[in-house]
């Protein structure tokens, strides 16, 4: 029998057919559509790791650790980890963008040699010690933990300081309007092994093994840094605002300020964690108790044998009275840099310095300013022939450059000592202190004079002070007003100081190995005789001038201050140091007033609104003359022709060399 279907219901069995047709097609080409979005991620996540392999070895053969050859990048283009490439742990504010920015400026240069060895002088004798939070020394810190440590991060101090790069933290988040800092640190970072002791010895098994940074050992840094046993004033105050911190995980911690203040961010991220594995016990490897916990590590076994860190360079050598030596790290996570060794022979003659560059012995080294007149100044201007044959600053052996020193000179005045406790008595120092002179004869014109604590380019001096020029009859008038007078004739003023007559006689102390001091007390000690004031030089090492100015046993001292890129008056001038164990503030100056303009200088993030203050701070400490302000300095710096790709920061332009490298001596 045929079928008998109308035309209808045909029609309706094609579309039928038609929709199934349709919808499997869509299936398929979801699917399709699905696979190859799926193959398109896995070829870009393969490309990108393609990438970032190739990076890691182009950076591991251009650094690696015994070779010799040449690289070809330029500078700033070396591979680099970046806060992209930065493995971290679940972020707790992923709406916060990462404040820290990549690192602008990477190393080694183009055809740099990566074996050579740098050789800087160290000329003040041996260090009182190691701990990083316990000295407060200028050549440490420049030339041991600038290269030994690793920062929560650091400055893109080469191109635009107010900008922020990681080295251990890969991100952080800054919450709360600056008062909250979320730190995310890298994995896998290590601390070196410790120098000085040997390892392999049963009485130091407890430390032969990998330990890595976490973040307890940021929290143990917080922790000693505020810990009132903690003998390290000249730091302590720069964390007065911390409220707290909290360790999240191994690698995350939480930072959190008590108020917002301007300098959070260099004092939170400008930090170099210590080692709790090493720091926090004793030499058998038994924990410290919490009780004395502070005043152990004031005393700490390992202060004075060597220096722990995580950074480019590792110290591995410290031989008292001979040298200390730091070698690459190369383990280090970031650009390591061309020089393989730095060496730094320890003596305290300062004639040393040039004798050795002459000699070929440094690499590196700053000329005194007499120095600097003797072998470079006095020829500048001459014709070829008349320029001595055989100096090495002539002949292209050694090349010095004139570079701002970011600091000043000061004699500073014991505002406790009976006869300078008064204002007036200080004002008439600086008024019997020829600087000019001093500068011209002394200094070779190195620098210029200083009217107060803060360089000229921060705008933060109050031009209208009086300069306190050199003038002997004035500064007699002055001693004069303040009862100052010579009542027995013997050629030296006096005054009755608690019921005592007291002859006007003080100690200048100052540093032993510079002879520009001498010269300028020698100077000042004539001047001072002509107003009938009686001067006594006495002259101390380094490591015994520091222990004699923590413990505030002097009259008056020479001393220089190295100046940060943000200001902060707090450390040297704030009232609340002046009596803390190893404070800054060791002239003894107290003022409420300068107090409360100081503290609300660390609030103020306006640039203007700090000028301002910084001009009202400068007027107060200058009318209470517990400093007399000498200079601010420039310095020779001078490096032997082997010293190649030198490249000078905009912050403490001398105080960095990962950037250099040293060709094969010829």
């Amino acid at each position: 029998m045929k079928s008998t279907s109308s035309p209808r219901a045909l029609q309706t069995v094609l579309i039928a057919l038609a929709v199934v047709l349709l919808v499997v097609g869509v299936v398929q080409l979801n699917a399709v559509e699905k696979r190859i979005s799926t193959q398109e991620q896995q070829l870009r996540s393969l490309g990108e790791s393609s990438e970032r392999m190739v990076g890691e070895l182009k950076r591991l053969k251009g650094n690696g650790a015994a070779s010799t050859e040449k690289v070809n990048s330029n500078v700033g283009t070396a591979s680099v980890p970046s806060s992209e490439d930065c493995e971290t742990d679940p972020v707790l504010h992923p709406e916060v963008p990462n404040f820290l920015v990549n690192h602008d400026t990477h190393w080694p240069a183009a055809g740099a040699n990566l074996g050579g060895a740098l050789t800087k002088g160290w000329p003040s004798g041996d260090p009182k010690g190691f701990n990083s939070l316990l000295e407060n020394s200028a050549e440490l810190q420049e030339d041991v933990f600038n290269y030994v440590d690793a920062l929560i991060a650091d400055r893109n101090k080469w191109t635009d300081p107010d900008k922020w790069h990681g080295e251990l933290a890969c991100r952080v988040e800054v919450t709360d309007d600056f008062r909250e800092y979320t730190i995310y640190l890298r994995k896998g970072v290590r601390w070196h092994a410790p120098s000085g002791i040997n390892l392999k010895s049963k009485e130091y098994a407890w430390l032969d093994r990998p330990h890595e940074v976490t973040a307890e050992d940021l929290a143990f840094t917080f922790e000693m840094l505020l810990n009132p046993q903690v003998e390290n004033g000249f730091l302590k105050n720069y964390y007065a605002d911390l409220q707290s911190w909290k360790v999240v995980n191994s690698h995350t911690l939480v930072v959190r300020w008590k108020k917002k203040v301007v300098n959070s961010i260099a004092f939170t991220l400008n930090l170099a964690p210590i080692p709790k594995f090493l720091l926090a016990y004793d030499e058998r490897g038994v924990p410290f108790p919490k009780e004395t916990l502070g005043l152990r590590f004031n005393q700490h076994w390992y202060n004075n044998k060597g220096y722990v860190g995580a950074g480019p360079y590792r110290l591995s050598e410290y031989v008292p009275g001979n040298k200390l030596v730091l070698e690459r790290n190369e383990d280090y996570f970031g650009s390591k840099p061309a020089i393989k060794r730095v060496v730094h022979p320890i003596y305290t003659d300062p004639n040393l310095t040039l004798l050795k560059l002459k000699a070929g012995e440094l690499s590196l080294g700053r000329l005194r300013a007499s120095q600097y007149r003797e072998e470079i100044q006095r020829y500048q201007g001459q014709p070829q022939s008349a320029l001595p044959k055989n100096s090495p600053f002539f002949d292209g052996r050694i090349n010095c450059r004139t570079l701002d020193a970011f600091g000043y000179r000061y004699i500073g005045w014991n505002g406790d000592h009976p006869i300078f406790s008064d204002p007036r008595v200080r004002m008439a120092m600086t008024l019997a202190l020829n600087r000019k002179e001093i500068i011209e004869r002394i200094f070779v014109g190195l620098g210029e004079v200083a009217i107060g604590p803060f360089l000229p380019s921060t705008g933060g001096l109050d031009t209208t002070v009086d300069p306190l020029n050199f003038d002997l009859a004035r500064a007699r008038k002055v001693l004069s007003d303040a009862g100052w007078a010579d009542t027995d004739g013997n050629g030296l003023i006096d005054k009755a100081i608690k019921g005592k007559r007291t002859q006007f006689e003080f100690t200048l102390l100052i540093y032993g190995s510079s002879p520009e001091y001498t010269a300028l007390a020698n100077i000042f000690k004539e001047d001072l005789l002509k107003i009938g004031v009686k001067l006594n030089v006495t002259s101390a090492e380094w490591s015994l001038m520091q222990k004699r100015m923590d413990e505030k046993n002097f009259d008056a001292f020479t001393g220089g201050w190295a100046l940060p890129w943000e200001v902060d008056a707090f450390q040297i001038w704030h009232s609340s140091q002046a009596d803390i164990p190893k404070g800054s503030n060791r002239v003894g100056f107290r003022s409420k007033e300068a107090d409360k303009l100081i503290e609300q200088l660390r609030e103020t993030f306006d640039p203007e609104e700090r000028r301002v203050l910084l001009r009202k701070i400068h007027r107060l400490i200058y009318e209470s003359h517990v400093y007399s302000f000498i200079m601010t300095s420039k310095e020779v710096f001078c490096t032997s022709r082997d010293v190649k790709d030198v490249v000078f920061a905009k912050v403490r332009p001398t105080t960095d060399f990962r950037p250099w490298s040293v060709a094969q001596s010829q």
